[in-house]
């Protein structure tokens, strides 16, 4: 097998795409960033969830999936950066999901987005968007952040706080 280059996004635009769950089959080679092998379970569990998908070209350099709940909670169950990213490009795209996150978060009035995040994950962006660690243990650390319910439209600035 061939090693694939290391994207870069200097001059690249970077596309944002929301998935609803089963919306689409989940093609590991289209879907998933690189360096990413999930066990079936995951995989099902996956399948069944809805996605966030940053791409550069067409190829996954970032996943985000959650599953819709009747809840004023969403659990943000997979972040999944492309492997090869640099630091900043890692952070860049961890940026790009949050805010995606967030502002489906806001348009579903869901009051308070969580994430397991693992130890290879750029905590950066979420610290810089108002995260808090509330349990940090062996397997990783949740982060949340309380939501005010406000929709994209109704916040003065355009943007939710």
């Amino acid at each position: 097998m061939m090693a694939m280059p290391r994207p870069t996004f200097d001059s690249q635009a970077l596309d944002v795409a929301v998935v609803h769950g089963c919306a689409c089959s989940l093609d590991r080679r289209t879907c998933l960033p690189a360096g990413h092998c999930l066990s079936r379970s995951r995989l099902r569990h996956l399948q069944e969830s809805d996605w966030v998908v940053v791409s550069e070209d067409s190829v996954a350099v970032g996943l985000a999936a959650y599953k819709c709940a009747d809840s004023d909670v969403r659990v943000v169950h997979e972040l999944l950066l492309d492997r090869r990213l640099t630091g900043h490009d890692a952070a860049r795209v961890t940026d790009i999901l949050v805010a995606a996150l967030e502002m489906l978060a806001y348009d579903d009035r869901v009051s308070c987005l969580m994430f397991l995040l693992y130890g290879d994950v750029v905590r950066t962006p979420f610290e810089e968007h108002g995260y808090s660690a509330i349990v940090a243990d062996r397997c990783g650390v949740w982060l949340q952040k309380k939501l005010d319910g406000l929709t994209w439209a109704q916040c003065p600035s355009g943007q939710p706080r």
